[in-house]
């Protein structure tokens, strides 16, 4: 998953989103870390939810709709459209409107900014900054970012040219989505 769905499934509290969201920035054993307890109970939230996804049956069929020509970027590619589907499908799984929800949880990370992970600081930044949680609705956006997740790597492992299989296997990866939220969300919120 991305980071409108970790922050999605982090408790409402600063110090938990921040763990949720910084989670692959906080390193080696968590109880090594020299975070508050929230932040550590975050960031073993945010390894629950992507060792979860990834392992997830549904995940496994939408990397495949991806062909074989993106395996390497499957898992990149289907975190970031899960955060385009669920910016699509918001009022079925949260409890705020949207806005209110991404507001929020932007202010909440200015407040924990002294407890920020230093390789996590300028994502935050500009992920603030420029909107990215409220840009996720467009396809093109999601799209945009993998070509520069891909232009940042030493060769792009199949991030760029995406827009086009997302745009064909739109519905297919959208059905995975739901199938991979509904498990999710019973795992993590059993009395929803």
């Amino acid at each position: 998953m991305n980071y409108l769905a970790h922050l999605h499934f982090a408790d409402a509290d600063d110090q938990h989103r921040l763990g949720n969201l910084a989670g692959d920035w906080i390193k080696g054993r968590l109880e090594a870390q020299p975070y508050p307890p929230r932040v550590i109970q975050g960031a073993r939230r945010h390894r629950f939810v992507d060792s979860f996804s990834d392992q997830h049956p549904a995940m496994r069929t939408a990397r495949q709709c991806l062909g074989a020509d993106r395996r390497r970027a499957a898992g990149i590619i289907t975190d970031m459209v899960n955060d385009h589907f669920l910016v699509q499908h918001w009022p079925r799984y949260g409890d705020l409107p949207l806005e209110a929800f991404i507001d929020d949880a932007y202010a909440g990370l200015e407040r924990t900014r002294p407890l920020w992970p230093a390789p996590a600081e300028p994502v935050i930044t500009r992920m603030i900054s420029h909107d990215w949680l409220g840009s996720y609705g467009r396809l093109e956006i999601i799209a945009m970012a993998l070509e520069r997740i891909g232009g940042r790597m030493r060769r792009d492992p199949g991030l760029a040219g995406a827009l086009p299989v997302l745009q064909r296997e739109y519905t297919a990866l959208e059905e995975q989505f739901h199938h991979l939220m509904a498990d999710l969300e019973a795992t993590l919120n059993p009395r929803r």
